[in-house]
Parts: C-alpha cells; sequence; structure tokens
C-alpha cells in the first residue's frame, strides 16, 4: 500500500513547544502508515533540524533569506509537487493562513496553540477570512476550541498537547553546577521565549519581592529572542530591579528540560497560553509548579497539581513560589499528582495516535 504523504510545516524549527512537539513526536510517528516530511520558512530557526536528521526525516526549509518574504509560496508550492504531497499539517497560524489560499487540491489540518487573542490582528483577521478552507482544525486545549467558537469553518477537534520526558539526573545536576546552585539549594527555573505576553517583566518584579524573603534563592529563564536585543533588554530590566544577582537570562537553550528537571520551584508568569508543553514537561518531572490561570493552563493545574495565581501579579507570584519553598511536603505531593495526572492523560503517542486518526478521516481511509 502506498502511504499517504504528509508535510508537516511551522514557521521554525527553533527552541519552542511547538517544535519540540514535532522533534519529540516524530519519534513516535506511525512512519509504516504515512510518509512523514517537514518544511519550515525561518532559516536561522532549525535548532531541532538535526533531531528529525537523526530520525532520517526529510526536512526542507522553504523560506527565503529573509524568512517570509516574496517567493517562500513559490518555494513551498515546488516542495509540494516534487514530495508528491498528499495532505499539510500547519502548526503556525501566520503561516496556515497564507497556506489555506494556495493549498490547491491539498487538505489542510491547522493546529492551534495558543488562545486567538494572543495574535496580532492581522494575523488574527487574515486567521479568519481563510478558516473555512481547513480540511481539520485541532486545538490544544478546551480554552483555545472555545477562543475559535465563532470562527467559520469545519468542527474543533481539541487534542491535547502530549509528553514524554525521561529523567537525566547527571544533566540536571550539570545544570546546578554551571549556574553555581548546589545540590540542595532553591533553583526557581522559568522556560519561555522572550515574548511581550510571556511574563518576563512579571517575573522579575515578583523575583524583587522574593529575594527579600528568601535572599539565598536563584532563578533561571531559559528563552530565546523574538527581536535582536530582547535578551539584553531583560537583563537590564533584572539589574533596574536591583535582582540582576538572583535571576540569570540563559537565552536560547538546547538542554532547556535540564533546568527544569534542576528546578526546586518550575514557574510559568504568561499572560496567554494554550497548553504549555514546558509546563507538561515540569509536571512529567514530577516539578512543583506556579502558574498563572490563563489559556489551557486550569486543565493540567489546579489545587491538587499545583498553584494557578492572576496573571500579571507579581506579589502573588511571589507569594505562591514562597509557599513552595517553604513547605517542601506540599511541593512534593503536588509534583507527585501533576506527575500522575501527565502519565494519565497527557502521553505523547496517545496525542500522535489521535492526530493520526484526524488524517484518516481527511484522507478518507
Amino acid at each position: 500500500m502506498i502511504r499517504p504523504r504528509v508535510l508537516v510545516l511551522i514557521k521554525g524549527l527553533g527552541i519552542g513547544g511547538a517544535e519540540r512537539l514535532i522533534a519529540d513526536g516524530a519519534a513516535v510517528w506511525d512512519r509504516d502508515t504515512y510518509d512523514y516530511r517537514v518544511a519550515y520558512v525561518l532559516p536561522w530557526k532549525d535548532q531541532v533540524v538535526p533531531e528529525l536528521a537523526a530520525l532520517d526525516v526529510p526536512v526542507r526549509c522553504v523560506g527565503t533569506e529573509r524568512g517570509m518574504r516574496p517567493g517562500w509560496i513559490t518555494n513551498l508550492r515546488a516542495l509540494l509537487e516534487e514530495w508528491q504531497i498528499d495532505l499539510i499539517h500547519v502548526h503556525s497560524p501566520s503561516v496556515a493562513a497564507q497556506v489555506r489560499l494556495v493549498s490547491g487540491g491539498h487538505p489542510v489540518v491547522h493546529t492551534e496553540h495558543n488562545v486567538v487573542g494572543s495574535y496580532r490582528v492581522p494575523t488574527r483577521l487574515l486567521n479568519r477570512l481563510t478558516y473555512r478552507r481547513n480540511a481539520a482544525v485541532i486545538a490544544v486545549s478546551d480554552a483555545v476550541g472555545e477562543s475559535l467558537a465563532d470562527y467559520p469553518g469545519p468542527r474543533v477537534q481539541v487534542i491535547p498537547n502530549g509528553v514524554s520526558a525521561r529523567f537525566r539526573p547527571e544533566e540536571a545536576a550539570s545544570a546546578r553546577r554551571e549556574l553555581g546552585v548546589g545540590p540542595d539549594d532553591p533553583l526557581v527555573v522559568h522556560v519561555g521565549n522572550i515574548r511581550p505576553h510571556k511574563g518576563h517583566t512579571n517575573l522579575i518584579a515578583a523575583v524583587a519581592i522574593l529575594a527579600e524573603s528568601h535572599p539565598d534563592v536563584s532563578v533561571a529563564s531559559i528563552g530565546g529572542e523574538k527581536h535582536d536585543g530582547d535578551l539584553e533588554r531583560v537583563r537590564l530590566e533584572a539589574a533596574e530591579a536591583g535582582v540582576d544577582g538572583t535571576i540569570r537570562f540563559l537565552g536560547r537553550r538546547q538542554d532547556a528540560r535540564a533546568f527544569t528537571e534542576a528546578a526546586t520551584v518550575y514557574v510559568n508568569p504568561s499572560d496567554f497560553e494554550g497548553l504549555p508543553v514546558s509546563i507538561l514537561e515540569a509536571m512529567a518531572l514530577a516539578r512543583p509548579i506556579v502558574a498563572t490561570d490563563v489559556g489551557g493552563v486550569p486543565s493540567v493545574i489546579n489545587d491538587a497539581t499545583g498553584v494557578l495565581i492572576p496573571p500579571k501579579d507579581p506579589e502573588a507570584l511571589a507569594s505562591a513560589i514562597a509557599g513552595l519553598l517553604d513547605d517542601r511536603t506540599r511541593a512534593d505531593l503536588l509534583a507527585k499528582a501533576a506527575q500522575d495526572l501527565v502519565e494519565r492523560q497527557f502521553g505523547l503517542d496517545e496525542m500522535i495516535a489521535t492526530t493520526e486518526a484526524v488524517y484518516a478521516a481527511v484522507l478518507g481511509r
């Protein structure tokens, strides 16, 4: 039987949640049934390409030297013809909106990774105008699906993100040594690319409060820049708040999971979220979690599995972190419950199998 060819298309293959899902998911794709290929648009965001190549997944950049500039659509059309693609699965709203207009006879499956209100107005408008051209729509959480309620097109199917995170204690110990933090010293970790809605300012303000009551705490924030200068900007903001000796911004790291595993407490201070892969990974690694009550986060973090706080409330963030640092018994109970939840409901294998069932329905198999 000829395997249908699926093109997984994303804006970039850098370090991020959706990118991580593709790289990790490739290891469990049903490649006996589907012939998977991957394409991306931004050539400078290629950090996980080697992981796909190691799995013998064909990968191609269709963007120009300037990324999403005139010419990338022409490159994509040529690739669809060259690879004889049967279905396109898009993971980026700005890319998806354009692909729907030029997909021809290729059905488009679109995964929405965030509540649509978090996108810029042009992206939202173009998405809405082209949404009925989707063959299928997947949302990563109920909150994301609800944000699409008035969008035209096929019924939204919720398929929560899944993770498969293995413990690597040697790498976690190495992360602590890099930070100069002892095995038992309090370490707060945040993983999130530097974006306006990711809560870096909220985190810095919370660290300034936390450091007064917990002067021995260390904080590490990991995430790449959207624009040149973003990393220097948040470092300067920390210095102005007087906490540059407490919080370190490490930029984009391939080994972000090692820092998550090394954490005493994991935090997510975002203003908007879909269902963050970073939180699911922290849960799988049995880390106590403090997170803002936004998007799909409450579907996994509640009074039994972590601590939810309001967004843009540094006092609440600092207080919640301090509470978990001071009560390790409670922290350990929350972490174990979170780990159990991920193992029961958010496995990577289940996510991939359910997604491939969507492909089968779209292709009439």
